[in-house]
């Protein structure tokens, strides 16, 4: 009897661990995981400020690339960015603990206030950056 090996089963086993692994939605064939960005602090502020606003760290994996959730999630205004205090390379498990959030209306956010949705997608890359 002959045996053909190829990659197939190396490919058959990554489907069925990213089927298996924590994830939180698929589309097609991309998986990705989704993180609600809660506030940690008191922000107060008027229409069109950008202010820092301290949240619960959210913890993101080496090679996951961040996105944000375009819907509105905070009626006064929207996060556009989130980091943290050292920025470290794509390849690093990084953890993000706070947010850039651009207010609309006149208002404030206090402690656990939802500011917005985290999407975390897997990556690879191809070469070396």
């Amino acid at each position: 009897m002959v045996r053909i090996i190829t990659r197939l089963g190396i490919i058959k086993q990554e489907l069925e661990d990213l089927e298996t692994s924590k994830v939180d939605f698929k589309i097609g064939t991309i998986v990705g995981k989704m993180r609600a960005i809660i506030a940690d602090d008191e922000v107060e502020f008027k229409s069109g400020d950008v202010k820092p606003v301290k949240i619960q760290n959210i913890k993101v994996p080496a090679n996951h690339v961040c996105f944000l959730y375009a819907y509105a999630e905070n009626s006064y205004g929207h996060v556009i960015a989130v980091g943290e205090e050292t920025p470290l390379p794509l390849t690093m498990d990084r953890e993000v603990d706070h947010a850039t959030f651009v207010a609309a209306l006149d208002g404030g956010i206090i402690k656990d206030d939802l500011l917005g949705v985290l999407i975390l997608l897997p990556m690879e890359l191809m070469k070396k950056i």
